[in-house]
C-alpha cells in the first residue's frame, strides 16, 4: 500500500472512530436525579416522598454518611416539590407533608390511611426544586 492510500485508510478509520465515540456518547443519559448529601457531624437515615403519575409514593431508608450523598430518586425530576424526612441521634428533618413510612426499607404507594395499611405516619419536609431536572438537597447541623 502506498504512503497515500496507508493516509485515506488512517484518516477513514479515525472518523469511524470518531463517529462510534458520538453514538456512544449521544446514548448516554444526562444526569438527572434528586440527592441528598449528609453536611452534619452524624450519620443520618432519610427517606423521600414524590409524586409520579398522579401516585404520592415514598421510599426509604437510606442511611448516609458524614460527608456522603445518596441518590433517592434516579430520575429526571418532573415535579417542582419532593419531600423528606432525615432523622439521627441528635436531629430531625420533618414537616407537614405526610407520607407512610415503615422501619425497614420500603416503597409505599399512597399517602393516606397510614395506620389502616398497617404503616406509620410520618411528617415530611417540603423541598421546592423549581425547574431544575437535577437537584441536591443538604443535611446541616442545624436540622434544616
Amino acid at each position: 500500500m502506498g504512503k497515500e492510500a496507508m493516509k485515506l485508510s488512517l484518516r477513514l478509520g479515525l472518523v469511524a472512530a470518531v463517529g462510534l465515540m458520538g453514538v456512544a456518547l449521544a446514548g448516554t443519559p444526562a444526569m438527572a436525579d434528586f440527592q441528598i448529601c449528609n453536611k452534619t457531624k452524624e450519620s443520618v437515615s432519610v427517606s423521600v416522598g414524590y409524586r409520579e403519575s398522579g401516585d404520592w409514593i415514598s421510599e426509604g431508608w437510606w442511611n448516609i454518611d458524614t460527608g456522603d450523598c445518596a441518590t433517592v430518586y434516579a430520575k429526571k425530576l418532573s415535579e417542582v416539590k419532593y419531600y423528606v424526612y432525615g432523622e439521627s441521634e441528635n436531629l430531625i428533618w420533618d414537616g407537614d407533608y405526610t407520607f407512610c413510612v415503615v422501619d425497614d426499607e420500603y416503597t409505599i404507594v399512597g399517602d393516606s390511611d397510614c395506620k389502616k395499611r398497617g404503616y406509620q405516619p410520618q411528617g415530611f419536609m417540603e423541598v421546592d426544586v423549581g425547574d431544575n431536572t437535577s437537584f441536591t438537597f443538604n443535611l446541616l447541623d442545624s436540622g434544616e
